[in-house]
């Protein structure tokens, strides 16, 4: 799994250098760039609904550190995405002031959820069955009821891209 994800990690890169060089205007990188984000995250979910042989181990690893390098991509270009559609017409103060309050939102954001990122960013695994196993939930862990809609053969429930769905809804943005 590891091996297969790696490459397609490489391959997916590769195809955003591409776009990068290929493409000017920030909103047409970024959506070119969710597309191919999307296409590169299918693989890898294919792959790993298929992969039949997955220990508890295995599971957290993939769900704790190989997903998350994807999701992470597909995060980052919805939001530049958001941001530079939503980005308002007007002079330097005013698209200053836009992103000095895109920042807050995030600051906060980022504040409310402290736990879990301070978790995830450190060595720290007494939460990781928890946390990285799926159709597992502690109801007093939940950050976000959009785990209920999710598909359950792919996702955890404090996978992070319910985190930027949240930001998301939190921001009033939908899906770019």
């Amino acid at each position: 799994m590891k091996l297969f994800s790696e490459s397609l990690m490489s391959e997916l890169e590769q195809q955003l250098k591409l776009i990068h060089l290929q493409t000017q205007n920030p909103i047409d990188y970024a959506e070119q760039a969710i597309k191919c984000n999307i296409l590169y995250l299918e693989q890898l979910k294919t792959f790993f609904i298929k992969y039949k042989r997955i220990n508890k181990k295995e599971e957290i690893e993939f769900f704790r550190n190989i997903k998350p390098k994807f999701a992470a991509k597909l995060i980052y270009y919805n939001e530049i995405y958001a941001l530079e559609t939503n980005k308002p017409l007007g002079s330097l103060k005013t698209i200053d002031k836009y992103y000095k309050a895109e920042l807050l939102k995030l600051k906060i954001y980022f504040k409310q959820n402290k736990d879990f990122y301070r978790y995830y960013r450190t060595t720290n695994d007494y939460l990781d069955k928890k946390y990285f196993i799926r159709a597992t939930y502690d109801l007093k862990l939940m950050h976000d009821s959009l785990y209920f809609q999710i598909d359950h053969r792919f996702s955890t429930s404090h996978r992070l891209e319910l985190h930027g769905e949240s930001m998301r809804k939190k921001r009033g943005i939908n899906k770019g």
